[in-house]
């Protein structure tokens, strides 16, 4: 596949990569200018800019571009085995890389497998998310592998949990109140950069209630978007799920920060 069909075919798909081209070259390189690679946050690449030392050292810097607070850099790699940006090479030449970090890192993480998390999968397809679906059921979780990434977990909801911070959005949809408030006790004091849980209110008034028996502290609980999706009188999975997906990219980008 062409490279620049691939970079499409990434951007479509929301999947974060960073793309290294070759701007610059002095003397012998391996590669010419306009040599490109694409680097994803697993290592794996499409391209190349030459191979070997070079190329290992130029995909371990990619990498650290996807925690780094800059989106981009330029980088000198000297192929000589001392000095100053060296890399231990024998060719003697030099080549510039600039490295441009695309895409986000934000992940939506699902709890729960049911008609909600179908059609929300379905409209957040190209917001940018890397989607984790966790729920108990396997053959539920083979419906989207390897499309996207699945977390098989106990029935109660209490093991085998994914790793939250800050870059995470979390969606409660699971099928019963028991897991809903299992998943909650275990979510709502991690950093995410949101929480929805699904539910009426008399159901988030109950729970909630027994969270903070429990010891929980309602400023906690009051961080949680629940009944979770913008107010737009939705009914139904797929209505629900733009609704959510709504409150997700206002979310994202600081709008409920305004109203």
């Amino acid at each position: 596949m062409d490279i620049f069909e691939q970079i499409a075919n990434d951007r479509r798909r929301g999947r974060p990569f960073v793309l290294a081209t070759i701007v610059s070259k002095q003397g012998s390189s391996p590669r010419k200018v306009g040599a490109r690679m694409i680097v994803y946050t697993d290592g794996t690449t499409v391209g190349s800019i030459g191979g070997g030392i070079f190329e290992k050292l130029a995909i371990d810097d990619c990498l650290d571009l996807f925690d780094s607070e800059t989106p981009s850099q330029l980088k000198r790699y000297r192929f000589t085995e001392s000095g100053k940006d060296a890399t231990g090479m024998h060719c003697g030449g030099e080549a510039e890389l600039l490295m441009e970090r695309i895409g986000t890192l934000n992940r939506l993480i699902i709890f729960g497998g049911g008609h909600i998390r179908r059609e929300l999968v379905r409209v957040t397809g190209g917001l940018g998310f890397i989607v984790t679906i966790v729920d108990d059921r396997d053959d539920v979780l083979k419906e989207f592998a390897p499309t996207v990434d699945t977390l098989l977990t106990d029935s109660e909801y209490r093991k085998a949990l994914p790793p939250l911070g800050k870059n995470c959005f979390v969606v409660l949809v699971t099928r019963s109140h028991q897991t809903d408030q299992a998943v909650l006790e275990y979510v709502v004091d991690k950093e995410c950069a949101y929480v929805g849980m699904i539910g009426s209110k008399p159901k988030i008034a109950k729970l909630f209630g027994s969270l903070e028996a429990s010891g929980v502290d309602r400023s906690l609980l009051d961080k949680v978007h629940s009944p979770i999706g913008l107010k737009i009188g939705a009914e139904g999975p797929s209505e629900i799920a733009v609704a959510i997906a709504a409150e997700l990219i206002a979310t994202k980008n600081g709008a409920l920060k305004d109203q």
